[in-house]
């Protein structure tokens, strides 16, 4: 359910940006697909990240050695 949750709201995120960052630079028409390519490789990134940081507080890793 996290990654669906995560997926969503990246898609969500990336539309706004992609829409607010298009209508300032003046680009005549908002790229659905582009927005949705962008938001996978996004949440891709974010669910790397999620996996390659330990989910222990340091405070915890030191009180186990």
């Amino acid at each position: 359910m996290q990654f669906i949750m995560s997926f969503i709201w990246a898609i969500m995120l990336v539309s706004m940006l992609s829409y607010v960052v298009g209508s300032i630079l003046g680009v005549p028409n908002f790229d659905f697909v582009t927005t949705i390519v962008i938001g996978i490789i996004f949440t891709i990134l974010v669910w790397i990240v999620s996996a390659v940081i330990p989910s222990e507080s340091p405070k915890e890793l030191k009180s186990d050695q």
